[in-house]
C-alpha cells in the first residue's frame, strides 16, 4: 500500500495546478488577440506613462508573455507529478511559485494576494509532513531513528499500533533498511520481459499521432504557401486587417509568405524526426528512448515559437518526456 499524501502536499497542488491553468487560459487569449485593436490600444495605454517606446515595446512584451504561457503550462505538469511524489516535479513548482511570487509582488498593490498564494504554496510543498512523505515515496530513510513518523504509514493509518520507541540510555534501534519496511519504497511496476509498460505506450501514442498530425497539417500550409504563393501574397495586401498586422510587424507580404514557408518547413521536418524517433523507441532500442526524448525536447522548443497554437504539441512533448522518465520506462528500454 502507498503512504496517504499529507493534506499540505495536496493544497500545494491544487492551487499550483488551479493557479497554472488559470494563467494558461488568461496568456492564451491575449496572445490569440494579441493583434486586435483593443489589446494593442490597452498595452499602448499602460506604457505611455513611463515614456516607452511602443512600437519597441510591444514584440518584448508578446516574448514574455510567450514565456509566461510555457512556465504556466509547467506548472500545471509539475503540479500534478508533484502530487504524485515526483522530487524533480516538487522542486520545479518550488521555483516556479517562487519567481511569481516576487514577480506578482514588483506589480504593486494588485499583486499582493496572488504573490501570497504563491508564498503558500512554497511553504506547503516543504512543511516536515511533506519533507517526510516525499523521502518515504522515493525509497529514503523518511524520519529520524528512533522518533515518531508525522506522516503515518498505511499500517498505521488502518490502525495498528506504533512500534515502540528505545527508552533514552537504552539499546539503539538498527540501521534504518528499506527492504525490511516495503510500505516506505515507491511501488514500481517491474514490467516482465517482452511486456511494454503503461508510461511506454501513452509516450508512443501522444508522439506518435501528434507528429503525424504536425507533419500532415504544417506540409499541407507549406505545399498551399509554394503553390499559391502569389495567391496568398495578394489576399495580405488586399484584407484591411492583415495589412494592418502586417504594418505593425513592419514586415512586407512577400516577406511574411517566405518566413511562413520556411517556419511550416521547419515544422515539417521536426514532425517527420518525431516519427522516425517514435518508430525506434517502439522497437525497445536502448538508443530510441534517448531519440524520443530529444525529439520531444526539440518538439516543445519548435512549439513555443508558434503559440498560441503551439501549445497542444508543448503539452505532448512534456507528457511524453515525463513518461519517458518514469522508472518502468527506463527499466523496459534497459532490459537485457
Amino acid at each position: 500500500m502507498s503512504t496517504p499524501r499529507p493534506r499540505s502536499v495536496t493544497l500545494a497542488c491544487v492551487y499550483g495546478g488551479l493557479g497554472g491553468i488559470l494563467a494558461a487560459f488568461s496568456l492564451y487569449g491575449t496572445l490569440q488577440n494579441w493583434g486586435s485593436i483593443e489589446i494593442q490600444e490597452s498595452l499602448r495605454s499602460s506604457l505611455e506613462p513611463i515614456g516607452a517606446d511602443a512600437d519597441e515595446i510591444l514584440p518584448i512584451l508578446r516574448w514574455i508573455c510567450m514565456g509566461l504561457l510555457v512556465a504556466a503550462i509547467a506548472a500545471t505538469v509539475f503540479s500534478f507529478y508533484a502530487s504524485r511524489g515526483h522530487q524533480a516535479s516538487r522542486i520545479g513548482l518550488t521555483v516556479l511559485a517562487g519567481f511569481a511570487a516576487v514577480g506578482f509582488l514588483l506589480t504593486g498593490v494588485g499583486g499582493v494576494l496572488p504573490a501570497i498564494l504563491g508564498i503558500l504554496v512554497v511553504y506547503l510543498l516543504w512543511t516536515a509532513q511533506a519533507r517526510e512523505w516525499f523521502a518515504v515515496v522515493n525509497g529514503r530513510t523518511p524520519l529520524s531513528l528512533g522518533t515518531t513518523p508525522s506522516v503515518p504509514t498505511a499500517g498505521a493509518a488502518q490502525g495498528s499500533a506504533p512500534a515502540p520507541t528505545s527508552a533514552p540510555g537504552g539499546p539503539q534501534p538498527p540501521p534504518y533498511d528499506p527492504t525490511q519496511h516495503p510500505q516506505h519504497i515507491q511501488q514500481i511496476t517491474v514490467p516482465v520481459a517482452g511486456a511494454r509498460p503503461r508510461s511506454v505506450t501513452v509516450a508512443l501514442l501522444v508522439s506518435g499521432i501528434g507528429s503525424l498530425i504536425g507533419a500532415a497539417a504544417s506540409g499541407l500550409v507549406l505545399l498551399a504557401l509554394v503553390a499559391m504563393r502569389d495567391e496568398v501574397v495578394k489576399q495580405y495586401e488586399q484584407n484591411d486587417l492583415l495589412r494592418d498586422q502586417l504594418k505593425s510587424a513592419g514586415v512586407t507580404a512577400t516577406e511574411m509568405v517566405t518566413l511562413g514557408s520556411w517556419l511550416f518547413g521547419g515544422w515539417l521536418v521536426v514532425s517527420l524526426l518525431g516519427l522516425v524517433a517514435t518508430a525506434w523507441a517502439a522497437s525497445g532500442h536502448r538508443l530510441g528512448w534517448w531519440a524520443l526524448v530529444v525529439a520531444s525536447v526539440v518538439t516543445a522548443g519548435s512549439a513555443a515559437l508558434g503559440l498560441p497554437v503551439g501549445i497542444v504539441w508543448m503539452l505532448g512533448a512534456i507528457v511524453v518526456i515525463f513518461q519517458l522518465s518514469k522508472p518502468e520506462a527506463k527499466a523496459w528500454f534497459h532490459r537485457a
